[in-house]
């Protein structure tokens, strides 16, 4: 996997996001806060999700690359959403 790896485009962190609908549009929303370790740059994000009425938290104990580090765990996890 390591050799697919690349940067971020940075134009995703320039450019605004504009939503023609609330995130969500109405569906069930979860947001998964992974914690080990909690990565920073998210702190924004995971106050917005707090703060707001209708989202679920769930918390797993990887980092923010828990596609990579913990695929099982993370599967378990999002199994129990569907």
């Amino acid at each position: 996997m390591a050799r697919r790896l690349t940067p971020h485009p940075l134009g995703t962190l320039e450019s605004p996001l504009r939503l023609a609908h609330p995130p969500g549009n109405g569906l069930p929303r979860t947001y998964v806060a992974c914690t080990a370790p909690l990565y920073g740059p998210l702190e924004a994000a995971r106050r917005w999700v707090r703060g707001r009425p209708g989202w679920d938290w769930r918390e797993l104990a990887a980092g923010h690359d828990a596609t990579v580090t913990a695929p099982a765990a993370l599967a378990r996890l999002l199994a129990t959403l569907g």
